[in-house]
């Protein structure tokens, strides 16, 4: 298994076109989300109405003509493939371990908007690397949604919720040996973290923790 780092102009509009359609919902959960400047604006003037793709297209196309510039893209790219290759082969070891074993490489869209990671199956991560915060945090993003992708059918069987779903995937950074690839790895606030749960996707057990009386 690979992960493949690309970036395109294309890619950056189409990222732009879906990150519209899910503006709403950002605003709703008051989710942290990078967007350029026109964004807003557009937004305001068309409202989260059914437009004709075409016109969005078109007018996502003009804006980003003006901003974006290649450089930065192929720059950052080239460091995130050596900064990945430091942690790949240990990672990969850990979901072996506990029996998670990727079929296919994964390909990593680089933006610098929207949410600092998503997925889309099967193979499909959206990476945003917008300042030097998502350059430092970029492995942490990549391995979490290598882990969302490996185990999103098990998670969808057992019909687990947003909340849930994400809290199973941050129990692998701090339950498993994933924690000595990341140990500044940091919970998300907004996650339910059910580690009975959890057991049974991971297949570990806990040990009975005993509180001794005071004395």
């Amino acid at each position: 298994m690979k992960v493949k780092f690309l970036a395109s102009k294309k890619n950056e509009l189409k990222r732009l076109v879906n990150l519209y359609g899910d503006y709403q919902w950002f605003i709703d959960n008051d989710f942290p989300v990078i967007l350029p400047a026109f964004f807003k604006k557009i937004y305001k003037k068309y409202g989260n109405a059914d437009l004709n793709k075409n016109l969005i297209d078109r007018i996502f196309d003009r804006e980003l003509n003006r901003i974006y510039k290649k450089n930065i893209y192929t720059k950052k790219a080239f460091f995130l493939k050596n900064n990945w290759v430091n942690v790949e082969k240990n990672f990969l070891s850990v979901l072996a371990d506990l029996k998670i074993k990727p079929s296919s490489d994964f390909f990593c869209y680089l933006s610098l908007y929207g949410p600092a990671g998503q997925f889309k199956t099967p193979n499909i991560i959206n990476l945003r690397i917008a300042n030097k915060k998502d350059l430092k945090e970029a492995n942490i993003s990549i391995a979490h949604e290598i882990i969302h992708l490996l185990l999103y059918k098990k998670f969808t069987r057992m019909r687990l919720g947003y909340k849930q779903t994400e809290g199973m995937v941050d129990l692998f950074f701090t339950e498993t040996d994933v924690k000595k690839i990341f140990p500044k790895y940091e919970k998300q606030t907004i996650a339910i973290h059910d580690k009975n749960i959890f057991a049974k996707i991971a297949k570990i057990k806990y040990a009975l923790q005993l509180t001794l009386p005071k004395q």
